[in-house]
C-alpha cells in the first residue's frame, strides 16, 4: 500500500467492520489498486491485526502470504500478469493471454468446497475483474449469489463497466480517490525518477503507470513524433509499434486526441505538457464534433485491446481513423 492510500484505508475501515461477501474495488489503472486490494487481503487474513486493522506482518498468516501461498487466499490474474511460468513445456516467447480464463474462475470449486485451513476467513482476489469475458464473469455469478461461509470476494476493477449488472450488482462499491499529486511526485523521485512531473502528466497522475512508462518513453515520444507528423503514413507507423502492448498504445492515442480536442476548444492541454503549439496547429484542421466521436472509438477500442482478433489490423484502422480526423484540405 502507498502513503497516497492513506486516507482510503481510514475510509474501509468501517467497511471491514460489517463486512459484505463481495467487494468492487473502483480505481483509475495506475493508482495502486491491486497493491491497495493485497493489503485488504492481507490484512483480513492476519491472525494479529494492528490497531488501524492492518497486517501485522509477522504472523503465521502474513509469512504465508508474503511468500505468495496462504491456504485461504487465490488470486486471478491474466497470464500476462503472472509470474513467468518456468514449467517444463512452456512455449518461449508465446504471447500470453490478457484475460482472466474460466477455467480459472471453475478452479475455485475445489477451494471453495473445504473449510478454511486457519478458521478464520477465505479471500478471492480478481484482478482487473474487467479481464473476464462475459462467460467467465457468468461462471463466478453463482459464487457471488451463494458464497460460502466466511468468503470474501475482492473484485478490482479500472473500467467496471464492463462488468455484467449481474455481478456489479452483487457487490458493494468502494471507489479510491485519485491519488495526492504531491505524494505521487515525491514517491516518484524517491523511485529515481528525475523529473516526474512530465511523465505524470502524460498518464493522467497516475504513478504506478508513471514509473511503468518511463521504460516506454522514448517508444511513446517516437510515436507521438509520428502522429503529429502531416501527411504520416499510418501503415507504416502501425509497422514501427507491433512490439508496444495495445493496452498502453490506445492509451497513448487516447490522451492525444484528448489534449486535441482540449486544445480546440479551449486552447489549453492536460498530458502533452510542452506540445501546445502542435497541437494547437492539428487542431485547426479537426472539428470538435469528429475528435470527440473519434475518443469514443478509442475507449471502445481499448475494452478490447487485450484480445483483438488481428492486433496489427487492429492498430492500422485506429491510425487511418486518425489520419482521417486530422488530415488538412
Amino acid at each position: 500500500m502507498f502513503e497516497w492510500q492513506e486516507s482510503a484505508w481510514k475510509t474501509w475501515n468501517p467497511v471491514r467492520e460489517r463486512l459484505p461477501h463481495a467487494v468492487l474495488i473502483r480505481s483509475g489503472e495506475g493508482w495502486g489498486e491491486l497493491e491497495f486490494a493485497q493489503a485488504v487481503a492481507q490484512s483480513l487474513l492476519c491472525e494479529k491485526p494492528r490497531a488501524d486493522t492492518r497486517a501485522c506482518g509477522s504472523c503465521p498468516a502474513c509469512n504465508w502470504f508474503a511468500l505468495g501461498n496462504h491456504p485461504d487466499f487465490r488470486l486471478l490474474v491474466p497470464e500476462s500478469l503472472a509470474p513467468e511460468s518456468s514449467e517444463e513445456g512452456a512455449e518461449p516467447g508465446k504471447k500470453r493471454s490478457e484475460q482472466i480464463r474460466i477455467e480459472q474462475v471453475r478452479e475455485l470449486a475445489d477451494f471453495l468446497a473445504v473449510g478454511t485451513h486457519r478458521a478464520g476467513l477465505r479471500v478471492i482476489l480478481i484482478y482487473p475483474a474487467e479481464a473476464m469475458n462475459a462467460s467467465t464473469q457468468n461462471a463466478l455469478l453463482k459464487s457471488l449469489e451463494e458464497p460460502p461461509p466466511a468468503t470474501i470476494f475482492l473484485l478490482v476493477a479500472t473500467q467496471p463497466d464492463r462488468l455484467l449488472p449481474t455481478v456489479r450488482s452483487r457487490c458493494l462499491k468502494f471507489a479510491l480517490a485519485p491519488p495526492d499529486p504531491e505524494a505521487v511526485l515525491r514517491w516518484l523521485k524517491e523511485q529515481g525518477v528525475e523529473h516526474p512531473e512530465s511523465g505524470l502528466a502524460a498518464v493522467g497522475g497516475a504513478p504506478l503507470a508513471a514509473l511503468k512508462s518511463v521504460d516506454r518513453e522514448a517508444d511513446r515520444l517516437a510515436f507521438i513524433d509520428g502522429i503529429r507528423r502531416p501527411g504520416f503514413d499510418p501503415i507504416a507507423l502501425a509497422e514501427t509499434v507491433q512490439r508496444i502492448p495495445l493496452w498502453d498504445l490506445v492509451g497513448w492515442l487516447q490522451r492525444w486526441s484528448f489534449d486535441l480536442l482540449l486544445a480546440r476548444a479551449t486552447g489549453r492541454v492536460r498530458y502533452h505538457v510542452g506540445e501546445e503549439k502542435a497541437l494547437a496547429e492539428i487542431a485547426l484542421h479537426c472539428e470538435a464534433t469528429g475528435i470527440a466521436a473519434y475518443l469514443r472509438q478509442l475507449a471502445q477500442a481499448r475494452s478490447l485491446a487485450r484480445h483483438p482478433l488481428n492486433p496489427r489490423l487492429f492498430v492500422e484502422d485506429l491510425l487511418l481513423q486518425y489520419q482521417q480526423l486530422v488530415r488538412r484540405p
